[in-house]
């Protein structure tokens, strides 16, 4: 969908120190092959803060930057791919508490459930929510995640190519500011829902551990989908660019910088870079490889260090790119219109 006068107005990241995955590598946690090929140098770990208390300080600092009081907004989208730190509970009213409270008791607080594309799904929404009502000011969307041992192996919980990070992430979008959000489209194939599934039965309760590779080691042994996972997951990709370049009325050309998922070098490559025909040098992977894939954040945060860095200037576009277990791709066309006072 393509929008008219909506911003982001605010932009901020909440990541904990990182590590250095040598260590792992020392301490037999992370292959040493992976670590070739996947060129991370560090992945962010959080030693205290739980996530939903990672994305109210990302929530406040965002506020803070684009100058968007807390009355002002009408909605709160809370996006997440792991345990917040309680079950049976709303994350996101939390973090509507802890940013809003009683100045936004007619915002909405909801929680967004896509996985690793859920921050760029809540994009969508909350920029959606309002083109449909202009009295509607802005809307904030939060999204946090911490992979802790023994639920979740940030090294080796998930395929090769990916180590995972903690932190948080929140943007503000507004009637102004300073990065025009040209268009937003999503691509959804759930005949692909059943890779991070597998053959594990539905329990009565949560408590086991994720073990992706087991889960698609299992799905491909029932037989793949029609048209094979690598030409679906490459359809998806390039069909959700597409549109959102469509939408926007530019193209890849015309895209100064991209913002992928944090994932391995080689992946990132083989997988993102060459099917679109760019060199890495326009992603942000020199961001990436210093914090790991902080699930659904690494958009939100690498469009962060772009404006904090300098990086991107005035009349500028950055194609944000959302992908999550399910499966669904969502992409973001923005163009910086103004270099705010927090950037580089």
């Amino acid at each position: 969908m393509r929008y008219d006068g909506l911003y982001v107005a605010g932009l901020a990241h909440r990541l904990p120190d990182a590590v250095d995955v040598d260590g792992a590598v020392e301490a037999g946690r992370y292959d040493p092959a992976d670590r070739l090929a996947d060129a991370y140098a560090s992945v962010t770990v959080a030693a205290d803060e739980a996530p939903p208390e990672m994305a109210a300080a990302a929530a406040r600092l965002a506020l803070g930057r684009a100058g968007t009081p807390p009355s002002a907004v009408a909605l709160l989208l809370h996006a997440s791919a792991w345990f917040q730190g309680v079950d049976y509970w709303p994350a996101a009213s939390y973090v509507h508490r802890e940013v809003l409270g009683d100045a936004g008791r007619h915002a909405p607080a909801l929680d967004v459930q896509q996985m690793c594309a859920g921050a760029m799904g809540a994009l969508e929404l909350a920029a959606s929510y309002l083109a449909a009502d202009a009295s509607r000011a802005s809307a904030l969307v939060t999204t946090a995640d911490r992979y802790a041992d023994p639920g979740f192996d940030r090294w080796r919980g998930d395929v090769r190519g990916i180590v995972y990070g903690d932190g948080a992430a929140a943007a503000v979008i507004g009637r102004e500011g300073f990065a025009r959000l040209l268009s937003v489209s999503t691509v959804v194939d759930t005949a692909l829902e059943g890779m991070y599934r597998g053959d594990e039965p539905f329990a009565a309760a949560p408590g086991r551990a994720v073990d992706v590779r087991a889960r698609r080691e299992a799905f491909a042994a029932a037989g793949r989908p029609a048209g094979g996972v690598g030409e679906r997951t490459a359809s998806g990709l390039a069909e959700a660019v597409g549109r959102t370049l469509d939408e926007a009325g530019i193209g890849l050309g015309d895209v100064a910088r991209f913002v992928f998922p944090n994932v391995g070098l080689q992946v990132l490559r083989e997988r993102y870079a060459e099917p679109l025909g760019l060199d890495v040098e326009r992603t942000a992977w020199d961001w990436g490889r210093r914090t790991g894939h902080v699930g659904a954040a690494d958009q939100l945060t690498g469009l962060a260090h772009l404006v904090e860095s300098g990086r991107v200037a005035p009349g500028d576009r950055v194609l944000l790119l959302g992908i999550g277990a399910g499966f669904a791709w969502t992409c973001a066309a923005v163009e910086i219109t103004a270099r705010p006072d927090w950037g580089g």
